[in-house]
């Protein structure tokens, strides 16, 4: 007898949720009958009922979730956490003990995780995700952690531009050699590079924070600790700089200056030199390690330095400038942009290898037009994540006991071949572009604004 096919139980239902429920159905033949979201609003109502799914008002917390999740879930049924401050470590643990499968965009913890009253590691990704790690288990029901457009599909777009650019400089490419194939590429430094130009025209407000996603899960991590893969070739540390007190070392953190947030010199095909928010991301710590290479004594010999630079879209720079204005207190407004309101712009996310000789840029560029056209109630930014998401849900779907994964491990050419229908042009770009007289990342550092 057949097994019946999973329910799908979406965990917030924001921009991103969204967008995602309509790419359920289209990409991954979904039924809309089998899909239910929770949330701690009901702003999406519309969609839901466009798509044919249920919106139900179910904030989940500590005390109520391993209760809500049984009466609801059954083995072979998928949770997708899209939530801000849903607890990814306790509901990972619930999924495992009832053999659910489970997917997140961010390891996030329960509302007070990101606090810096309990110290500053504790609150950093690379402790969260330490955590969540700590509980794999061979043979246990899937769990793919951080898998949205960054992370996630960019870890995968990193294979595809490592395979690119040992092609264009003739070098042989052993499958499954990664970390060894980037160190014989000369990729010292690796920038997640993203540059979101969206907009709908309109002056922000004092007070008011817009993004094209969602607003509390940006300032979060803006008030999170900055966070680098750190390379093999660095010297010297940033100032107040430390490495994690678990793990695999592969990183280090250190506090936003008192001042402001940490811009960086980045480079993207649409502009080319840039300045960026140096923002911490947990494929920053995931990538430097898969990238990591180690001597006959466990030393390592090799490591690229990673980090996500982004520009967001120009009314959450204006939103940045207010809130640092306004010493990082919680904005009075935060809003999405409403899809109609939108009026042009693209997202262009890719990985931007650095090398001696200069660098090489690989990813997505997605218009807003584009977009519109792919999917409904969808931006660039939310599609990109979108697509990610339903890539890896494939994979999940035929790896149901996998265990905790991240995307470093998944088979790329997979989650891709569902991904790329919905990522607009993607491709690589050659530059002889440096950030200074080397790649170490005092190079990199533009300033720190006020």
């Amino acid at each position: 007898m057949k097994a019946p096919a999973p329910r799908f139980l979406l965990i917030g239902f924001g921009a991103v949720g969204q967008g995602l429920a309509p790419l359920l159905v289209q990409a991954l033949g979904v039924e809309p009958s089998r899909i239910t979201a929770w949330a701690a609003d009901l702003e999406g109502v519309s969609v839901a009922q466009a798509v044919g799914m249920a919106l139900q008002l179910q904030p989940l917390t500590p005390d109520n979730h391993a209760q809500l999740l049984a009466a609801h879930l059954q083995a072979g049924d998928v949770l997708l956490n899209l939530a801000v401050e849903v607890s990814s470590h306790d509901l990972i643990v619930w999924c495992q003990q009832h053999d659910v499968l489970y997917l997140d965009t961010g390891i996030e913890p329960w509302p007070g995780g990101y606090q810096p009253d309990q110290g500053l590691e504790p609150t950093t990704n690379q402790w969260l995700r330490e955590q969540v790690l700590a509980l794999r288990q061979a043979d246990r029901a899937t769990a793919v952690l951080a898998h949205g457009a960054n992370p996630g599909l960019i870890s995968h777009l990193a294979k595809r531009a490592l395979e690119q650019l040992a092609h264009d400089q003739d070098l042989p490419c052993t499958p499954g050699r990664w970390a060894d194939l980037a160190q014989a590429l000369g990729v010292q430094v690796i920038q997640v590079a993203e540059r979101d130009t969206q907009t709908d025209h309109r002056p922000v407000a004092a007070g008011e924070f817009c993004n094209t996603w969602s607003v509390p899960g940006f300032i979060s991590e803006l008030s999170q600790a900055c966070e680098a893969g750190w390379g093999s070739h660095e010297s010297t540390l940033p100032p107040g700089a430390q490495r994690p007190s678990q793990g695999s070392q592969a990183s280090i953190y250190w506090p936003h200056p008192e001042q402001g947030l940490v811009q960086v010199k980045s480079w993207v095909p649409s502009t080319g030199d840039s300045l960026a928010w140096l923002v911490t991301h947990n494929e920053s710590i995931s990538l430097a390690e898969f990238l990591t290479v180690q001597d006959s004594q466990g030393q390592t010999s090799y490591r690229p330095t990673v980090y996500f630079a982004y520009q967001p879209c120009p009314q959450a720079c204006q939103s940045i400038a207010h809130w640092l204005g306004q010493h990082k207190q919680t904005p009075n407004a935060q809003n999405v942009m409403p899809l109609a309101d939108l009026q042009q712009g693209q997202d262009e996310l890719g990985v931007l290898l650095c090398h001696s000789t200069g660098a090489y840029w690989y990813g997505s560029t997605l218009s807003l037009e584009a977009a519109r056209t792919l999917a409904p109630h969808n931006s660039a930014t939310t599609l990109q994540v979108a697509a990610g998401i339903v890539g890896a849900v494939a994979w999940m779907l035929d790896h149901p006991r996998a265990g905790i994964t991240e995307a470093e491990a998944m088979d790329s050419d997979q989650v891709l071949a569902v991904a790329l229908p919905y990522l607009g042009q993607v491709g690589g770009t050659h530059t002889h572009w440096q950030p200074g007289p080397d790649l170490r990342f005092q190079n990199f550092i533009a300033s720190t604004t006020p």
